[in-house]
């Protein structure tokens, strides 16, 4: 019953990002997308995995 009593905290969980982030990125299932976005003049932007069907499988390259 003791564990019962104690109030659980709320800062104990920690929130997480919604994107993997790897070096090298590569598609997961059939649904998966490869997406340029983010170039600008000193860069030629970040590589994106999107998956609507199963959306952990969202990533971007380092």
């Amino acid at each position: 019953m003791g564990w019962l009593s104690k109030p659980a905290i709320a800062g104990s969980l920690q929130q997480t990002r919604g994107m993997k982030v790897h070096s090298s990125v590569k598609k997961r299932c059939e649904h998966c997308k490869v997406v340029r976005r983010k170039a600008g003049k000193r860069h030629n932007g970040y590589l994106y995995i999107i998956c609507k069907a199963n959306p952990r499988h969202k990533q971007r390259q380092s």
